[in-house]
């Protein structure tokens, strides 16, 4: 049977987009994305068939349209492939392969594993593995050789005379994602209630696709967008095209533009400023959480709080993301204090960055008396903070008591944030400790 050759050439992977000077591409939280694409028509009169393969394996199929105007789209076909070339390359391991390192010789054996990133072979010296973003080609020998890797869509077209006309193809895809990523970066070397920060937030975009893109103009959504059935999705398109133009005066969701001349190549992520770098002030403070049962010994929580206002060079929605908090020594260094993820943040709203735990405060609670009767029951309780750090910290004590209750005395002030939690606010000066007692009574019937 005769063989054919399959060479991928991993420089240019699938189709180039060299004439995709206008695509846009708008991508939401939900990994699925809204792609226009300009399409410049030669039309004759009469019945006109179309033929367009840029498109991504993970099309949605209904949600594929053309927007042509002076000419009529009589039908539309679209075919698929039987398996992209992930599946193919699955399919024939334990073929004979070859590949081409960037530097370096090429190299022969017998294929073992094939994924996004990396392919492994059985060659003469034993079990190798290979990242394919450094390499040149690869070719493998097969009868099975597809004429394409990707979905194909035919349309014909009937106009009444010649001409040359312009077009949009309009589909959803489920190939790209986008993450926020934020980095908060504190200066330590300052000593005050409100210190500064140093805030830069990116676009993390992933390209999934079987695609190069270029020139792309590009934006991201923050907002859910829901698909209650596929039957639907062409009209959610149109809905999804109305709001991406009018996001933030409708106010359901907002839209961040990237660009209009980005570069999204096949099966890489990249970084893209979301919004500009901004200084904002920084509060921390230490948190020690329990409930009414607890008796235990342990280091504080640390929590960065800012706030999302005007006074505070920010007053703008922050999209849900990653946070990465760092920390700038005195001597100028940066360190990384946590990873984390960051929840959606309205214009005025508070966020609250969890740091970890402090190695040099301590928290210690005992219940010093507990009576219980038929119908009531009463409890006293001790909280004592230990700060061995030579700065002054704020302190938050938070008690969860439930039931039908009432404080009866404490000795410090405290607040009641909810039916079934009070805190006391708490300012400790360095190498000192705070103990702070309160009773609560319960009753029922």
């Amino acid at each position: 049977m005769k063989k054919y050759l399959l060479i991928l050439v991993l420089s240019s992977l699938l189709i180039s987009q060299e004439q995709d000077l206008r695509k846009k591409i708008v991508i939401y939280k939900d990994s699925f994305s809204v792609i226009k694409e300009p399409l410049s028509l030669s039309l004759r009169a009469g019945l006109n068939p179309i033929t367009f393969s840029n498109l991504s394996q993970n099309v949605i199929d209904n949600s594929l349209f053309l927007d042509l105007q002076g000419a009529t789209i009589l039908s539309q076909n679209i075919s698929h492939n039987r398996f992209g070339i992930h599946q193919f390359m699955k399919k024939n391991i334990g073929a004979s392969i070859e590949l081409k390192p960037q530097s370096g010789s090429s190299i022969q054996g017998l294929l073992l594993d094939y994924n996004d990133k990396e392919i492994v072979l059985k060659t003469s010296k034993g079990l190798s593995i290979f990242y394919k973003n450094n390499l040149e080609y690869i070719s493998l020998k097969s009868s099975e050789v597809s004429d394409k890797f990707s979905p194909e869509i035919e349309w014909v077209i009937q106009s009444d005379f010649d001409q040359n006309t312009n077009a949009e193809v309009h589909y959803i895809s489920s190939d790209f994602s986008w993450n926020a990523i934020y980095n908060l970066i504190i200066d330590s070397s300052q000593d005050s209630s409100a210190t500064k920060a140093e805030l830069t937030i990116n676009a993390e975009i992933t390209n999934n696709s079987n695609m190069n893109l270029f020139n792309v103009d590009l934006s991201v959504i923050e907002g859910t967008i829901p698909f209650n059935s596929q039957s639907n999705i062409s009209n959610t398109l149109s809905r999804i095209a109305t709001k991406i133009e009018d996001a933030v005066k409708i106010g359901d969701y907002y839209s961040f533009t990237l660009g209009n001349d980005i570069n999204l190549k096949s099966l890489e992520t990249n970084l893209y400023p979301l919004l500009a770098k901004r200084v904002i002030n920084y509060d921390k403070r230490y948190i020690f959480r329990n409930n009414e049962r607890d008796q235990k010994d342990e280091p504080l929580n640390v929590e960065i709080l800012f706030q999302n206002s005007d006074e505070n060079n920010l007053n703008i929605p922050l999209p849900s993301g990653t946070i990465n908090l760092f920390e700038k020594s005195q001597d100028g260094s940066i360190n990384m204090l946590s990873k984390n993820i960051f929840q959606a943040s309205h214009k005025g709203s508070l966020s609250i960055i969890s740091a970890g735990k402090s190695f040099d405060i301590n928290g210690k609670r005992r219940i010093l008396n507990y009576d219980r009767q038929n119908n009531s029951e009463e409890s006293t309780i001790s909280l004592q903070v230990i700060n061995s750090s030579g700065q002054s910290i704020k302190v938050k004590l938070e008690e969860k008591i439930f039931g039908d209750w009432v404080v009866k005395e404490s000795s410090s002030m405290y607040i009641k944030e909810d039916a079934n939690t009070i805190y006391f606010p708490l300012e400790i000066k360095p190498n000192s400790s705070e103990t702070v007692t309160y009773s609560y009574r319960k009753e029922w019937k």
